[in-house]
């Protein structure tokens, strides 16, 4: 019997989050100089208060966080542990779990570095425990964790980038600072932090764009699944016409299945409250 642990950065979905096995940690989020951990701060008063204009950083757990969690996890009687992590390239989130795991166990727990952020890390996290709770072990899932991440596109837009260059996390999309007033930004990920897909002249031309990304990425291949994500109230109509642009492209939609996640305030922390996009996972 295997636990898993993932942080508020994997953009883990209301349904995942119920699973008896799952553990989800806080990613430390502060609002003006107040901590707060992600998972226990209500997100409708997050968002408010960022657009209000509060100051806003996030800080990773300890490794005293993650021993606490692991060696409680080994007394409720579980046998192995699977803790999946955002990117270390943008967060130091993974480095502290595998501390506390060779404190632990490292035997018995396995911490992967997911090289991928927010819905795609979850599309990752999902396939895999997917495939452990059909008899593969964990230990030769976790060896195809590269196969997951190029099976699995992250797109996604922000109102400006003012908030990625702040928290110095504009990554490989650092190229559109300076071009960035007259054209809107899709956005992906790439070698584990944020990167550019496209640009397009005018948002009117965005949602189709993404859409078609979508339907290429997904053509032809098998195990397919979808997430959507916004953050703030003022991107969910945003959210929901890409959903619907993305329908009408893909003509098997209705049978895709697909969710949609109001994002954990870990990742809009540092790209905004006005962040929305989706994630697809499928394999060739």
């Amino acid at each position: 019997m295997f636990a898993i642990v993932a942080d508020s950065g994997c953009g883990i979905s209301d349904e995942f989050r119920k699973r008896d096995s799952f553990f989800m940690i806080g990613i430390k989020v502060f609002l003006n100089s107040v901590e707060y951990e992600d998972g226990k701060l209500d997100k409708d008063e997050f968002y408010e208060r960022v657009l209000a204009g509060e100051e806003v950083r996030t800080s990773h757990p300890s490794p005293a966080d993650f021993e606490k969690l692991y060696r409680n996890l080994f007394d409720k009687g579980y046998d192995e542990i699977l803790s999946f992590h955002i990117s270390s390239k943008v967060s130091g989130t993974f480095n502290a779990a595998r501390l506390a795991a060779n404190e632990v166990n490292p035997s018995r727990i396995h911490v992967v570095d997911s090289l991928n952020i927010s819905v795609g890390a979850y599309l990752m996290l999902r396939r895999m425990v997917e495939l452990a709770d059909e008899g593969t072990p964990l230990s030769e899932v976790i060896k195809r964790r590269d196969y997951f991440r190029e099976n699995t596109l992250v797109l996604f837009t922000v109102e400006n980038l003012n908030f990625l260059i702040k928290n110095g996390r504009i990554g490989k999309a650092a190229g559109l600072v300076g071009s960035i007033l007259k054209l809107s930004p899709i956005l992906t990920v790439k070698d584990g932090e944020a990167g550019t897909f496209s640009v397009v002249r005018g948002r009117k031309k965005l949602l189709p764009k993404m859409a078609e990304a979508c339907h290429r990425f997904l053509e032809n291949r098998k195990n397919v699944r979808m997430i959507f994500g916004y953050s703030s109230q003022s991107t969910l109509e945003q959210m929901k016409e890409l959903q619907r642009v993305v329908a009408e492209k893909l003509e098997n939609f209705e049978k895709i299945p697909h969710e949609v996640l109001k994002l954990w305030p870990t990742i809009p922390s540092h790209t905004g409250p006005k962040t929305f996009g989706l994630g697809c996972y499928g394999e060739k």
